[in-house]
């Protein structure tokens, strides 16, 4: 047998490019893998070719409709849609079909090892220190020996039989290496209920979907000379590979549901509060890089940009600030009409909000929070304040301003009172107004202006931050306002 080609160069393109996302359905859909399914969708969308989304759910024991459908509506979310879907625990005949050519052809067979033969096979292997954890003792079984194995009641796997030549796995972005078959041991490829393995659906899927380019993470890697295997004993066209770079964290480590737990998860950040805009520009440079200047990209910028060249070797970390940059810089883009639908959401769900507030005003507290917004979900402790005024003195913040002695707290209380009488005399309750009464009394009577300002902050919202106070002061209403001054008062 001559060396087998994993692929070739990215120029040599056929008339469709044709790529595909295979996610299996067994929890929610990585970081890691909404960029394979962004990489492949940018790949299409800038050669005007196909995108299909076909679901690996042949681990019947971990797949659910749950996850599925929480993998369609992330992928929705960020704007990523498919023109072609299938699922592929919907195509068992297809596979059973391609079986029974392999074992006809004496290029697959029937295994009848045990869990604990093939345990200590595995021991045995360790101690040797091969490379191989299975030693092929059922590839040539006689049919007295089958006959024996089917009396005692062992459901036999399909195991592919590996070439015993070099193969040559070509790879777009790594690169071209040849793997030593002395590495490789005859892979399962229909378990013992009958369900085929992944290596095996994934390489029949692609020639069967005319797949032209496999775009996936790194993790794939040893799988691609076991599919170019199989592909070649079925007589099937091989795509060409593109595996890219890993997604670690700042020590190094991979990104992964085990370690990380929901930091990798698509979906928290649309609870969070974050643009689809901004995840996607994030998710987008962890691996590739147009140049060393622009970080913000359109979509239509990206499909026009994105090139497999431009894919890095090394593995790309995961910054959460850079992405929360990147949100506070796409939802500062929004109208404050905008910024309102989105927040309002949030506000609900606290609790904070029903259906009697009247939208402007709504809308004034969000433009007063102005560009404080990292994620939508911020509104919450940006906004509470207006909503109720059952709320705690943030201690640091009183100790502050409010003063720490009893004199202090006693100067303090006076402040607020004579705020509490000119609030409650300015003849009109606008921004100006208030503003000008507050400044003449805190100029005339020799007071700091910012302790006079963070003390009524205080009193009215129990923080030190946020809004101006003048904005505070107005949204809340006079009424408001003459009811919480007194109320910190007796707190001093």
């Amino acid at each position: 047998m001559n060396d087998t080609s994993g692929g070739t160069s990215v120029s040599a393109v056929k008339d469709q490019i044709r790529v595909r996302m295979a996610p299996s359905p067994t929890g929610y859909l990585h970081i890691g893998g909404a960029r394979t399914a962004l990489f492949n969708w940018l790949f299409a969308k800038h050669h005007n070719g196909t995108f299909i989304l076909r679901i690996d759910d042949t681990d019947t024991a971990r797949s659910t409709d749950e996850s599925m459908h929480e993998i369609y509506d992330a992928l929705k979310w960020l704007g990523i849609n498919w023109d072609e879907q299938y699922v592929q625990s919907e195509r068992r005949k297809v596979y059973d079909g391609y079986v029974e050519q392999l074992l006809e052809s004496g290029n697959a067979y029937h295994c009848y090892c045990t869990p604990e033969e093939l345990e200590e096979i595995r021991a045995q292997a360790h101690a040797n220190k091969q490379t191989r954890s299975y030693d092929r003792r059922h590839r040539d079984l006689t049919p007295e020996a089958v006959a024996r194995f089917v009396a005692e009641g062992r459901k036999p796997t399909v195991r592919i039989k590996m070439p015993d030549t070099p193969i040559l796995v070509e790879d777009i972005v790594l690169g071209s290496r040849s793997i030593d078959p002395d590495t490789l041991e005859d892979e399962v490829i229909v378990r013992s209920n009958g369900m085929p393995n992944y290596n095996l659906t994934s390489i029949i899927d692609d020639a069967e979907m005319q797949i032209t380019h496999v775009i996936r993470g790194t993790e794939h890697l040893n799988n691609t000379p076991k599919q170019i295997a199989i592909a070649n004993a079925l007589g099937l066209e091989v795509p060409q590979f593109a595996h890219i770079p890993l997604v670690l964290d700042s020590g190094g480590r991979k990104m992964s549901k085990r370690h990380h737990g929901d930091l990798v998860a698509v979906n928290r950040y649309r609870e969070q509060g974050y643009l689809p805009e901004a995840v996607l520009n994030f998710v987008v440079r962890l691996g590739w890089s147009y140049d060393d200047k622009q970080e913000i990209f359109s979509v239509d910028e990206l499909i026009e940009k994105f090139d497999l060249a431009r894919v890095g070797k090394s593995g790309s970390v995961f910054d959460i600030k850079k992405l929360e940059w990147l949100n506070s810089h796409y939802i500062n883009q929004l109208s404050v009409s905008a910024r309102t639908d989105a927040v309002i959401p949030f506000w609900q769900e606290e609790g904070l909000i029903n259906s009697t507030e009247k939208r402007d005003w709504l809308e004034s507290i969000v433009e007063a929070v102005g560009e404080r917004l990292t994620t939508f979900q911020d509104i919450i402790p940006q906004t509470r304040y207006f909503f109720t005024d059952e709320f705690e003195y943030e201690q640091k913040a009183a100790k502050k301003w409010w003063g720490g002695s009893e004199e202090k707290r006693a100067k303090t209380s006076e402040i607020l009172t004579n705020l509490l009488q000119i609030l409650e005399e300015v003849p009109s309750f606008d921004i100006e107004t208030v503003e000008t009464a507050i400044w003449k009394y805190t100029d005339e009577n020799d007071i700091k202006r910012v302790a006079a300002m963070q003390a009524l902050r205080i009193a009215l919202t129990g923080t030190s931050f946020g809004p101006s106070l003048f904005d505070i002061v107005v949204l809340l209403g006079r009424d408001e306002v003459l009811k919480r001054i007194p109320k910190a008062i007796a707190h001093l």
